[in-house]
């Protein structure tokens, strides 16, 4: 019996990755047919994914889609007089009050 060889791809056409992921597929949605790009019927899925089975595979590509795109906003920055404070149990509220009080001062100095 003789092997069958296998073709090196001289005769595969080549896949064109943009034209699949834009072309449009007819999904049921909300009882009506619609038509979506096979991208977005994939996205939704991941997304409902992520939120549904708190899938982290899923999550991180959803994140990645929206980084890729711009649609993540990155934090804004921390307030300069905020922040976490962590006040000693050994401190009185009249000790810790001292520590910010501002200073007084006399006023034959303030001229």
């Amino acid at each position: 019996m003789s092997k069958k060889k296998r073709s090196k791809g001289k005769d595969t056409p080549q896949l064109d990755i943009a034209e699949i992921l834009t072309q449009p597929v007819m999904v049921g949605r909300n009882g009506k047919k619609q038509s979506m790009s096979s991208f977005e019927v994939r996205l939704r899925a991941q997304v409902r994914k992520a939120i549904k089975e708190e899938s982290m595979p899923a999550i991180e590509n959803v994140l990645r889609v929206a980084r890729q795109f711009d649609l993540v906003m990155p934090p804004p920055p921390a307030p300069d007089n905020g922040g976490v404070l962590v006040v000693p149990n050994r401190l009185t509220k009249a000790s810790w009050e001292a520590l910010f009080e501002k200073p007084k001062t006399d006023s034959k100095t303030e001229s």
